[in-house]
């Protein structure tokens, strides 16, 4: 904001693009929403106020175009971002003048994905809480699916087996999706609705054989429809009716097969909207797909249900937007029409795309001559863009002479990988055109004339069967997606199209290699929490390589410990009606963190809610007391609240009061309270790690939470490190190339002779290991043409001292070093030409999963002990390798280690 002016800046390497919303101030103390998005050079900027005269109003979006000729943005997940200002410590770019913030932020979103401001990786400053931003009226029960996520609801308490009515209204434009589906704990009874090639599809079967009907026209063109089915014993009548129009466009009648009548659902059995969960029995009749698009005004026999208070759901999102598409994909053969354009000199088009497939058509546009005749004559203008044996062929016909083609090859580089491309195609003077991928540099090829040529009709990922046979042009169908295309720099809306087929506009499923992600939740059943640890901490060692000295974990009953990785939580169900006029929470806390959020309950829309965190000096949070409470010990927090007065109590010696704004005095909050962080839905970073035992008022259960995700036992003692229970491993790297040179470091204390400490390897002989077997550790190294090994074998009572080990293990090309505590031992192969580790594999700690092969290893036997400070450095960068962000996690407490004797 520069004098009350939104300005929009980016670099991506050939210089700033600058763009300044002229036509609004924001400094006047209404809330506005601000939307900027960047395409190749260009940027696009607006300014919506939220209150104040001007609430409601459309605003006109303003662009410009940054230098030519670089379009990619370099970032990977290593990369900051930045609200509200710039640390001190943080290099800020010359264009940038401004590097503070002063008023609220809120509803914040990146890419259409929600950043919960209040779970930030690092802060600086004083950041406090603010009013809540308007919200949309309209969105209040409304929810989009993201085409990954599902949603579980109980059943009716009122359930007659023979009777049933279930409405809801959807939106989509998926053509193949789950849109709900019931069945008895042993499948004979179901019923589901479906999406198939657009068309809704139901199944149920009562028992005694399978009803089934289709509608007869295709359902997902984005607009809103409502659905009905009321089912009465063995018929089912679906009824959708167009929201827009009020007109019934389908009615279909299903009648299931036998003498069986009534659907036996259980009272404890789910009901599922938009997918299913990944582990699970279900009916082979249903598809596993799950739906993109958004539901509402969702009832099973007169019971409403908001899929946002379920406590199970993922994926899903408050609101809908199925507006401003820009992301299409093709699983099959198919195909997506936009209006034409005009292709003249000066004229420029870019998209982006990715694909595993070497050949298929991604844009053809053709000019729209009504003659059959006219067109055989002189023949049809075209552009045509497509991948061809993975050669990128672009394809120009004027209607003179013959078509002038541009062909990238492969040996440029691949494009059928997976990875994010860009193309731009422009029409130069001096009757030319011009190819560009990615940011090599262009390639040209002449034209005939620069006269302008007519492009009536454009298609993505193919082409129709009328399309086919009156241009006698084969269809080469595309599978991949492809996104953001831009016509003279003006952003086409997929959410518009003219036609399509088997097109999932909106949906673009990443087919790149995995980055490092953090695993998925799962939400269990209530049930009795136990440790991470896959063995109980009381078991006997095993005494066939287990060190004399070695003795179980003490841990601390009734206590545990959050914030062992992304979205670590516990989550209890309450009677929501006693907390609205006063509320006491009381709990044990222990920690040695700056931060963190400790509970969590809130109304669905977050504009009633009781948030308690943390703060020991950087800011305040909502209400803090003059006392740190990071010091390791146990500390009795007491929140108190009655009506608008709030009191936080720390060790019953320190207090702060608190009165919330407006004069509201009533609590309206969903009856769910979160414990040490919030569910992925929430989109939070890790919080933690904090432990906490004991919380009253409600007398919870800890041990029988509603759900629990990545909950770990608290040890009497622990120091830094991440506890293995020697019977699982880490996954923490997804794909690794050893090559030439390597140097990994780490520090290790264990309880076994023997054990796996890290590993990544190929299929082949290709590989790398660290290992302790019968008391020695092992560095080896296979480049393909035999392994070599550096050995070390400690003095004295080894690795059974109870003792922290430093170990660092060095190849360069065919030669190894291995230095532990100090000692250092060499290897060397004998065939020198041998140099290269040929791996892109994942790497593992401590162990890894039954079935992988590794050609670097001599045991399968997972370590036990503690892991800390592993760090991986090649061509002078070295990657922390962060223990709580792995992608798999088995038999490991990441963060929290018992202390040592």
């Amino acid at each position: 904001m520069r004098k009350g002016k939104v300005n929009f800046l980016w670099d991506v390497g050939s210089g700033v693009g600058r763009l300044e919303y002229p036509s609004h101030t924001i400094h006047d103390g209404n809330w506005h929403r601000i939307e900027a998005s960047r395409n190749g050079l260009n940027g696009t900027i607006s300014v919506y106020p939220l209150e104040g005269p001007m609430a409601g109003m459309m605003p006109t979006p303003a662009s410009a175009n940054s230098p030519a000729a670089f379009t990619i943005l370099d970032v990977d997940q290593n990369a900051y971002l930045f609200v509200g200002g710039i640390f001190n410590t943080a290099k800020k770019a010359e264009a940038v003048k401004t590097s503070t913030f002063t008023g609220c932020m809120g509803e914040t979103f990146l890419d259409g994905k929600p950043i919960g401001l209040w779970n930030y990786r690092e802060r600086q400053g004083d950041c406090k809480g603010c009013v809540v931003s308007p919200q949309r009226t309209d969105s209040e029960g409304t929810v989009q699916l993201d085409g990954e996520g599902y949603a579980s609801v109980g059943r009716p308490t009122r359930w007659n087996p023979n009777m049933s009515t279930i409405t809801f209204k959807f939106r989509t434009f998926s053509s193949d999706a789950l849109l709900m589906y019931m069945a008895t704990e042993d499948m004979k009874d179901f019923i589901s609705l479906e999406l198939s090639a657009g068309k809704v599809t139901v199944n149920f079967d009562l028992g005694s054989g399978v009803g089934k009907a289709v509608s007869a026209k295709r359902q997902n063109d984005g607009r809103w429809k409502s659905l009905t089915v009321s089912r009465n014993k063995k018929q089912a009548i679906v009824t959708i009716v167009d929201i827009d129009s009020g007109i019934a466009e389908d009615k279909i009648v299903a009648t299931s097969q036998g003498s069986a009548t009534g659907l036996n659902l259980r009272e404890n059995q789910k009901i599922y909207f938009g997918g299913l969960p990944t582990i699970g029995n279900y009916r082979s009749e249903v598809t596993l797909k799950r739906y993109a698009g958004c539901l509402r005004d969702i009832e099973v026999s007169r019971t409403p249900y908001n899929l946002l208070s379920s406590s199970d759901y993922t994926g899903i999102t408050k609101g809908c937007n199925v507006e401003n598409l820009h992301t299409v994909s093709f699983s099959k053969p198919g195909y997506m029409e936009l209006g034409g354009l005009s292709l003249a000199v000066d004229t420029e088009i870019s998209l982006s795309f990715s694909t595993l497939q070497d050949t298929g058509t991604i844009l053809l546009a053709v000019g729209g001559s009504t003659s059959r005749q006219r067109r055989r004559q002189s023949g049809e203008p075209y552009l045509s863009v497509m991948l061809n044996s993975g050669s990128l062929e672009v394809l120009m016909f004027t209607r003179s002479h013959s078509p002038h083609r541009i062909t990238r090859r492969p040996d440029q580089g691949i494009l059928n990988d997976g990875r994010e491309h860009s193309l731009r195609i422009e029409r130069l003077p001096g009757r030319s055109f011009a190819v560009q991928v990615d940011e090599e540099a262009k390639l040209e090829a002449a034209l005939p004339n620069d006269q302008p040529i007519s492009l009536q009709r454009l298609f993505l990922g193919g082409i129709p069967a009328e399309v086919e046979q009156t241009s006698n042009r084969a269809n080469v169908p595309f599978q991949g997606c492809i996104w953001n295309l831009m016509v003279n720099a003006v952003l086409s809306d997929f959410s518009q199209p003219v036609s399509f087929e088997s097109a999932e506009i909106g949906r673009c499923p990443n087919l790149a290699p995995p980055q490092p992600h953090l695993p998925e939740e799962k939400v269990e059943e209530p049930q009795p929490v136990r440790p991470l640890l896959s063995v109980p901490l009381t078991c006997v060692p095993n005494l066939q390589d287990s060190c004399a000295s070695a003795e179980p974990p003490k841990v601390i009953e009734m206590a545990y410990q959050f914030g062992l990785t992304k979205n670590s939580h516990m989550s209890f169900s309450f009677d929501d009606a006693k907390v609205r006029e006063r509320l006491i929470l009381e709990f044990d806390l222990r920690t040695k963190e700056q931060s963190g959020l400790v509970l969590y309950m809130a109304r669905i829309n977050h504009a009633d809610f009781v948030c308690l965190g943390y703060d020991l000096g950087r800011g305040n949070i909502s209400g803090c007391v003059p006392f740190s409470i990071n010091d390791g010990s146990w500390h009795k927090i007491r929140v108190s609240r009655n009506k608008q007065r709030g009191v936080l109590t720390v060790d019953g010696l320190y207090s702060k009061q608190m009165t919330s704004p407006n004069k509201a005095d009533l609590l309206d909050v969903v009856g769910t309270l979160y414990v040490g962080g919030l569910p992925q839905n929430y989109i939070t970073r890790r919080i933690g790690p904090v432990t906490t035992r004991n919380p009253h008022d409600f007398k919870l259960n800890m041990a029988a939470p509603s759900s629990s995700h990545m909950v770990g036992r608290c040890f009497r003692e622990t120091e830094t490190g991440s506890y293995f229970d020697g019977t699982g491993y880490l996954k923490a790297v997804a794909s690794y190339r050893v090559g030439l040179d390597v140097s990994i470091a780490l520090e290790f204390r264990t309880t076994r002779t023997n054990g796996v400490l890290m590993t990544v390897s190929n299929q082949d002989k290709d590989g790398l290991g660290l290992e302790i077997v019968q008391g020695k550790l092992l560095f080896h190294v296979d480049n393909g043409a035999g392994r070599i090994t550096a050995e070390h074998a400690p003095d004295g009572a080894g690795f059974c001292d109870g003792l922290w080990h430093a170990v660092t293990a060095t190849k360069l090309r065919h030669k190894l070093e291995l230095e532990v505590d100090g000692r250092k031992s060499r290897a060397e192969s004998p065939n020198a030409r041998s140099s290269t580790c040929d791996t892109n594999d994942p790497i593992y700690v401590g162990g890894y999963p039954d079935g992988v092969h590794q050609a670097a290893l001599s045991t399968k036997r997972s370590f036990k002990g503690c892991l800390k400070n592993l760090k991986i450095t090649k061509a002078s960068k070295t990657m922390d390798v962060q223990f709580n962000k792995a992608l798999e996690i088995k038999g490991v407490q990441p963060l929290s280690c018992p202390k040592g004797a």
